[in-house]
């Protein structure tokens, strides 16, 4: 799978405080406090940033950025009103080798928040997603997959029986395809091609399989595609913790575009 990983740009999904916005709350010094320093330093490196609101967008980097660094930024608009044309522009620049990255107004990007649909868009074309913050690798592996963030279940450790593991999958996976809900497990490393092969066997082909492993690293591993590709390409299942999601991948509707760049701090 290394040409799923080639090098392109990268889509990094970065996590913003939840404290809400007040002159105090977001003084610059006590708003770096908030952030991970890992997580400040790769924002000095992105220029180009996908986010739900402008506004909100430059608010945060103009109190978190150096000067210079701010200056160079530029953002693509997704949200509630974008349609599939709204992710050529950042899909464009990722395979250009640009990297980028989704902010959202608040916690982690993906998760009851716009951006599923352009990962799920960048897996489609071998685009390396990154997940950074690491309060649950559930979370980040959901984020990360593609799938659908507005509703999910998890369901923990499945049965350790193969028949009974099988017949969890099937049912779980029919009811993925009626209810369009993502379902997130977990497994332990020794068990993790057992889990795949299950997955790959039992769940409808239509539906999209996603193995992250390596999460609060930036060098995740996070394989996200089609049930029936998995059982094309069978790649190797990873000898360390996983999470394993599967459903349908977010979609977004057909019709225009909007970009702009940002003025100036607000």
């Amino acid at each position: 799978m290394t040409e799923r990983l080639e090098r392109r740009g990268r889509l990094f999904l970065i996590p913003t405080p939840l404290a809400p916005y007040s002159p105090q709350n977001w003084e610059p010094q006590r708003l770096c406090r908030m952030i991970a320093p890992s997580i400040l330093e790769r924002l000095s490196h992105i220029s180009l940033y996908v986010v739900e609101s402008e506004k909100s967008a430059i608010r945060f980097l103009s109190r978190v950025l150096p000067q210079d660094s701010f200056a160079k930024v530029c953002f693509l608009l997704l949200n509630e009103h974008s349609t599939v044309h709204d992710l050529e522009a950042p899909l464009a620049a990722l395979k250009e080798g640009t990297d980028c990255a989704i902010l959202s107004e608040a916690g982690l990007p993906c998760i009851a928040d716009p951006g599923a649909a352009l990962v799920a868009a960048a897996h489609r074309e071998n685009i390396r997603v990154v997940p950074l913050g690491n309060d649950s690798s559930l979370l980040m592996a959901l984020a990360a997959s593609g799938l659908n963030g507005q509703q999910f279940s998890f369901l923990g450790y499945l049965p350790v029986r193969d028949e009974e593991l099988r017949k969890k999958l099937a049912s779980e996976g029919l009811a993925a395809l009626r209810d369009g809900a993502a379902r997130i497990f977990i497994e332990t490393p020794y068990r993790n091609a057992r889990a795949l092969e299950a997955c790959t066997e039992v769940l409808p082909e239509t539906l999209h399989l996603c193995c992250a492993s390596g999460l609060g690293t930036e060098e995740p591993t996070v394989l996200s595609m089609p049930v029936s590709r998995w059982k094309a390409e069978t790649p190797a299942a990873p000898q360390a913790p996983a999470v394993f999601c599967f459903g349908l991948p977010a979609r977004l509707v057909e019709k225009g575009k909007r970009v702009r760049k940002p003025g100036t701090r607000l």
